[in-house]
């Protein structure tokens, strides 16, 4: 007999909303719902391997699901009134809504997003209860703890259940002050499917649902303007992951394989969306789904972001813009704009922020924060594509090459030395991690040593420094500075730091033969290795074995 694991995640995916979503129809309890639908899942992992899989799933759990909220009801039941309410329970048709809707999942994100919850809890409530995510899933989408969110889907069950909010589509004239919160609920089921494609049926669920939005609510054009969205971003989703499962980027997408009917469509749902005259988020969004389906007008998509940040001020569009200013006008232009954005968690900012660093050939930076966003990837055909671009990137980090810096702030510590005290230098890199922490300041970058001036024999001037987002006050011997911009010399070494010296000297000569100058403004006679930093890429804290350290040796050149 064939395994049953399988038939039962596709059924959990398929039919875990529709068995909550009646269950809480028919018992008004939201957690006896879910706990009964589980149960009649568990009963699935036990009897399907023996009595074969029922010829339809989903009717078989919601039966299973129901008779055991019969039972725990029955058991619970105290006097003749309530024994009559669950004998009612047990045979009753299913209805249908005066919207004129037989569809329970559709009434369950319209009680979910009743206006008394507030919109996080609406939105997360409908997640857990129609789309089956777990407590962490949805934490992460909502980019919370994961024990905050626990607490929101407690509050929200206990007003549903304390307000006795009624599980029904709200009359027309009540829509509009839920349309928000369904839009969001739709928009994020769509998204989990499309991220995770063994979550595909979600998607399909909210096309359905959205179809049947439009339906309900033909004069509400974000209604028209979220199934575009999603019509034309699922058009693609046959090529946005290749035969080994990993990430295929929209460039490289085979455009011939995209569902044309699906984007036929989504444009159509766009167009009578846009003629209500009434523009809002999901329209704009659809707007920049159509040009990618028609060729990809950086520019205008540029445009778009731009509005839909005036709409709608969050942080992913904001990084979203960054990313259609860095393809419309050069990567340098899309790294200005990241400066200063915080998205904890999301790996796709610092993944983003690489992106650009890679492009304008800053590969050993490049390499260190796509580590950083390989730690926050949590898909596994997003970590694959990471590795390879790290891969990638540290590669090409170990061939010199000329890059470009803009100005960079930092706090540094500055000591004149000898060969024999050199280590007090590297001493004050934690003192000044100290400094900066105390502070509630981020480093924006590795440490490094920057050499100002060296003379082997006699001294040697070195800064120790961490670079940091934006100017800060120095204080005592913790100064504040700017590395200059311009163009520098770069290549890391990987080995232990006592080999540094073997890979200036192979670094002058690659640019001695390249013709090229370092900066004489701060190079005394004869010096070929002033004006140097050694950025330390390796967290010794991670990485205790010295031979595997990558440090980042950077020239500064003659203007």
């Amino acid at each position: 007999m064939a395994v049953v694991t399988d038939p039962v995640a596709d059924a959990f995916r398929e039919e875990w909303g529709k068995v909550v979503a009646t269950l809480i129809r028919v018992t008004g309890d939201w957690d006896l719902a879910e706990e009964c639908a589980q149960e009649a899942f568990a009963a699935a992992v036990r009897q399907w391997p023996v009595e074969g899989v029922p010829r339809k799933p989903g009717a078989w759990l919601t039966t299973i699901a129901r008779h055991r909220a019969v039972d725990r009801m029955r058991r619970e039941a105290v006097g003749a009134a309530k024994l009559r309410e669950v004998a009612v329970m047990s045979y009753e048709p299913e209805p249908v809504d005066d919207a004129g809707i037989p569809d329970d999942r559709l009434r369950l994100i319209f009680t979910c997003c009743h206006p008394a919850l507030v919109f996080e809890a609406q939105v997360a409530l409908a997640l857990r209860t129609l789309a089956g995510l777990n407590m962490a899933e949805i934490a992460r989408a909502f980019l919370v703890p994961e024990t905050t969110m626990a607490r929101r889907l407690g509050r929200a069950k206990a007003k549903i259940r304390n307000a006795a909010i009624p599980y029904r589509v709200p009359p027309a004239r009540l829509l509009p002050e839920r349309t928000i919160a369904v839009l969001g609920v739709l928009y994020l089921m769509f998204n989990e499917g499309y991220t995770s494609p063994e979550r595909r049926p979600l998607c399909d669920e909210a096309i359905r649902l959205a179809r049947l939005l439009t339906e309900l609510m033909p004069d509400e054009p974000e209604a028209g303007g979220l199934l575009a969205l999603m019509l034309l971003h699922d058009a693609r989703r046959a090529t946005r992951l290749d035969a080994n499962g990993d990430v295929v980027l929209l460039a490289d997408q085979d455009r011939s394989r995209w569902d044309a009917a699906q984007i036929a469509e989504g444009r159509a749902a766009l167009a009578r969306a846009t003629r209500l005259d009434r523009l809002g988020p999901y329209q704009l969004q659809a707007a920049i789904a159509e040009s990618h389906a028609t060729g990809s007008d950086w520019p205008l998509i540029a445009r778009l972001y731009e509005q839909l940040a005036a709409v709608v001020p969050s942080p992913v569009v904001a990084l979203n813009h960054a990313a259609a200013v860095a393809m419309a006008f050069g990567p340098a232009a899309g790294l200005a704009l990241l400066d200063g954005l915080d998205i904890p968690g999301y790996h796709l900012l610092p993944a983003t922020r690489a992106d650009f660093l890679r492009r304008m050939g800053r590969h050993a930076e490049a390499a260190v924060i796509y580590e950083e966003a390989l730690g926050m990837a949590t898909v596994e055909a997003d970590r694959r594509f990471l590795v390879k671009r790290l891969n990638e990137t540290r590669g090409r980090a170990m061939e010199p090459s000329v890059i470009e810096r803009g100005e960079q702030p930092y706090v540094g510590i500055r000591r004149t030395v000898t060969m024999q005290t050199i280590p007090e230098i590297a001493d004050q890199i934690p003192v000044l991690a100290g400094w900066l922490g105390q502070r509630g300041i981020a480093p924006a970058g590795a440490p490094f040593l920057r050499y100002l001036v060296i003379d082997m024999a006699r001294e040697l001037v070195i800064e120790a420094g961490f670079p940091v987002a934006a100017p800060v006050e120095g204080e005592g011997e913790v100064f504040a500075g700017v590395l200059p911009a311009g163009r520098y010399v770069s290549v890391v070494h990987v080995g232990h730091p006592s080999g540094l010296y073997g890979a200036i000297t192979e670094l002058n000569a690659w640019a001695d033969a390249q013709g090229l100058r370092w900066d004489a403004e701060q190079t005394p006679d004869g010096d070929k290795f002033a004006c140097r930093l050694e950025n330390y890429l390796t967290d010794p804290r991670v990485q205790p074995d010295m031979d595997k350290w990558e440090t980042e040796l950077a020239f500064k050149l003659a203007d």
